[in-house]
């Protein structure tokens, strides 16, 4: 890009209509949502409603609440600097935290991409008879996605995950109606698995919230995104453009997620039905149940929104963390570059990380999906467990030096957030001593 534009994009937009200057801004959002809107919903929440019907219901929501300002920090740091928050890391606390979060994450991604692309699949052979097992399933799926993300970059994953989001929302919300009526509303009912205050109901609480909406790191890649954006537009959205967007794709990702609680509720613990361990099992198991409780059509519904929530996350992710890691390597290699001006996706270190991270999944998917309930419960936990962490640096950097002082967050977003730090820190003890002492 000429050096011409990155001035371009620091400063203010043109006048235009406030409609006008919203609508430019939407896009990370609903990339945001693509991305949350993934196992966490549709295997997570569906089983927490499976074995504790709406008893869990109340937790889920008031955790994406509280991690709110954690998200948020992402794309308001990017309207008030221009910058991701890769880049606020690398200015607030150095090359060695960037370089720390990014050997972290490079496993935990390759667990979350292997983990979504095995339940896509899974639904896939439960929509469409298929005669390949369901790994290679996985792996076409990984493929044919890192190809449109590659090729396509932002602009054309930014529009093919507005369409997907408009579906899954639709069928979500029509599969949820559909199973209100089955649904046991009692607060937390005798027939959940286990008692409220125990610790198998903790444990599971641990695990249902540590990808709830999404892991914390999805802050991270949502700063990216709205950089993108930006150099996309020539131009940086304000922080109130911002934060509609954001609110837009977080407040989706929070009403899906209760949809797949009540589906859960309704369809199988109304049932006194036992979730399957295995992503086909399970995918099947739901997709059935549908069929035999409400009809041939709440089935077709049922599998087109849990397939495309998980089709959606795949594509967001498989741009997303490949993006977050290129953005790593750059604070390394590129400091005197304004980060701006850098255009991450179609580079050769983009194409090197997005092929690296498939082709650890890809190992993952054929040595260690042995049990996936267990799997599964091991990436929620430690995702979770880092929670507190991710949402500190959030924090320090969204009211660190390299934000003027008056454009910093409110009094209010920052009592929010240590409050969110504070229970999120005292639950990980609690969940170390439970699990490892107790």
């Amino acid at each position: 890009m000429p050096p011409q534009e990155s001035s371009t994009l620091m400063a203010s937009p043109p006048a235009k209509s406030v409609y006008a200057k919203y609508l430019a801004a939407l896009g990370p959002g609903f990339l945001f949502a693509g991305a949350a809107i993934g196992t966490s919903h549709v295997v997570q929440s569906t089983r927490a409603g499976a074995e504790y019907g709406i008893g869990l219901l109340g937790f889920i929501l008031l955790a994406v609440l509280l991690k709110y300002p954690s998200f948020f920090f992402g794309p308001f740091y990017v309207s008030v600097t221009g910058k991701s928050l890769v880049e606020g890391y690398r200015q607030t606390f150095g090359k060695s935290v960037v370089a720390l979060f990014a050997l972290v994450q490079i496993p935990v991604t390759a667990i979350i991409i292997a983990a979504i692309a095995i339940t896509t699949a899974g639904l896939a052979g439960s929509i469409v008879p298929l005669t390949l097992s369901p790994p290679t399933v996985a792996v076409i799926l990984i493929a044919l996605c890192c190809a449109l993300t590659f090729v396509g970059g932002y602009k054309l994953l930014d529009w093919v995950n507005k369409v997907f989001i408009v579906i899954l929302s639709v069928t979500t919300v029509f599969a949820a109606m559909a199973a209100v009526p089955l649904v046991d509303w009692t607060l937390y009912p005798a027939t959940a698995v286990s008692p409220l205050f125990s610790t198998a109901t903790f444990i599971t609480l641990v695990a249902v919230l540590g990808l709830m909406p999404s892991d914390i790191t999805l802050a991270i890649m949502n700063s990216l995104w709205s950089e993108a954006r930006n150099k996309n537009q020539g131009m940086r959205s304000d922080t109130a453009a911002e934060k509609i967007d954001f609110n837009i794709g977080y407040i989706g990702a929070a009403v899906l997620a209760a949809c797949f609680v009540i589906m859960g509720a309704g369809v199988m613990h109304s049932q006194g039905i036992t979730p399957a361990d295995g992503a086909v099992g399970f995918a099947s198991q739901v997709i059935s149940l549908y069929t035999n409780t409400l009809g041939e059509w709440s089935g077709v519904v049922v599998g087109i929104s849990a397939f495309t929530v998980m089709l959606t996350t795949l594509l967001t992710v498989l741009d997303g963390f490949p993006r977050m890691i290129t953005a790593s390597y750059y604070t390394f290699t590129r400091e005197a570059e304004a980060e701006e001006t850098r255009t991450l996706e179609g580079g050769r270190a983009f194409l090197v990380c997005m092929v690296g991270l498939s082709l650890l999944a890809i190992v993952i998917l054929y040595t260690l999906m042995g049990s996936f309930r267990l799997f599964m419960d091991f990436v929620m936990v430690v995702a979770f467990l880092i929670s507190p962490i991710l949402a500190t640096l959030n924090h320090l950097t969204a009211n660190g030096p390299t934000v003027p002082l008056a454009l910093r967050p409110s009094r209010l977003i920052n009592a929010w957030s240590w409050l969110a730090i504070a229970t999120l820190t005292l639950l990980s003890l609690g969940y170390i001593y439970v699990r490892f002492i107790y």
